[in-house]
C-alpha cells in the first residue's frame, strides 16, 4: 500500500501565520495539498501573505488560501472574536478544520526579574495562555473539529524553558505553559491529539528583531548549538507536520534546537 499524503485535502487553521515559523508551516502545508487559513494580528498582513503564499504556489485554486486579521491579545473581546472567526472559516461548523497550529506570540519587551511588575509579566501570558485556552475551548464542543485522532492541536514553547538565557525568567514562564498546556489538553480534548514543539533560536522576524537591537545576538545563539548554526522556519515547520501526520502522536514535544541542551551555552 502507498503511503498516505495525511495533509492533502486537510484544512488547517495557523495562528500566527503571517510571520515566521507559522508562515513556513503554511507554505509546508500548501505544499502538500492543504487548504490553509492563516491569522495574524491585523488584516492587511494577513491579506498580503496570503497573497504571498498564492505567488509561491501559483498553480494552487485561490481558495486554497485565506488571511483573517485577529487581535490575539484583546483580551476583553478574544472569546467572541475567535468564535466569530471559527463560524467563518468552517461555514458555520459544516467545513470543520483538522489542524490548529498556534505559533502566535512576540517576544517584546521582556522584564527581568528586578523590572517585573504585575501588569508587565502577564502582557505576554494573554496570547499565549489565555487565548490558547480559549482556541481550545471552541474545539472541545466538536463543532469546528472531528472529535478523531485525525484531529489536531499543536502548540508552541521554546528550549528557553529547559535552558534559560540569563535575564529570561519571564520567556522560560512563557514556554512552560505550553508544555503544561499540552498535556492537560491532550487529557481534556481526547480523542483530538495535542502537542507542542519547543523550537531552539529560529531566524525569524523576531530574532532579527533582538540582532537588531542587540548585534551579534544571533551569533550567541549559533555558539550556544552543537550545529553551530541557527534554525530556519522551513527546519522548525517539520515539527509541526509531524504532528499533524502522526495519528498516535499525542501528549508530547518535538525539540528543535540544533542540540542545545547539550552544548555549553555561549550565553554563560
Amino acid at each position: 500500500m502507498a503511503h498516505p499524503n495525511r495533509l492533502q485535502d486537510a484544512r488547517v487553521l495557523i495562528f500566527g501565520g503571517t510571520s515566521g515559523i507559522g508562515f513556513a508551516v503554511a507554505s509546508l502545508c500548501l505544499s502538500q495539498g492543504s487548504t490553509v487559513i492563516i491569522s495574524g494580528s491585523n488584516q492587511p498582513k494577513a491579506d498580503k501573505k496570503a497573497s504571498e503564499l498564492r505567488s509561491i504556489y501559483p498553480n494552487i485554486p485561490k481558495e486554497k488560501v485565506s488571511g483573517y486579521g485577529l487581535d490575539l491579545a484583546d483580551s476583553a473581546n478574544i472569546e467572541t472574536r475567535l468564535t466569530e472567526l471559527f463560524e467563518k472559516i468552517t461555514n458555520g461548523g459544516k467545513d470543520k478544520i483538522d489542524h490548529v497550529a498556534y505559533t502566535a506570540g512576540d517576544i517584546g519587551n521582556i522584564p527581568t526579574v528586578p523590572q517585573v511588575t504585575a501588569e508587565n509579566a502577564m502582557v505576554s501570558f494573554e496570547v499565549r495562555y489565555i487565548a490558547v485556552l480559549l482556541v481550545a475551548k471552541l474545539l472541545s464542543t466538536g463543532k469546528y473539529m472531528p472529535q478523531s485522532p485525525t484531529s489536531s492541536l499543536t502548540l508552541t514553547g521554546g528550549v528557553n524553558t529547559k535552558k534559560p538565557m540569563p535575564g529570561w525568567t519571564l520567556m522560560a514562564a512563557r514556554g512552560g505553559t505550553a508544555d503544561g498546556m499540552s498535556k492537560g489538553l491532550a487529557v481534556d480534548l481526547a480523542p483530538i491529539r495535542v502537542n507542542y514543539v519547543e523550537p531552539g533560536a529560529i531566524h525569524t522576524e523576531l530574532v532579527q528583531k533582538l540582532e537588531d537591537a542587540h548585534p551579534g545576538v544571533i551569533e550567541k545563539f549559533k555558539g550556544a548549538t552543537l550545529t553551530r548554526t541557527v534554525g530556519e522556519p522551513s527546519d522548525c515547520a517539520e515539527a509541526y507536520a509531524w504532528f499533524m501526520r502522526d495519528r498516535f502522536a499525542n501528549g508530547t514535544v518535538a525539540a528543535t534546537n540544533g542540540g542545545q541542551l547539550l552544548a555549553n551555552s555561549g550565553f554563560n
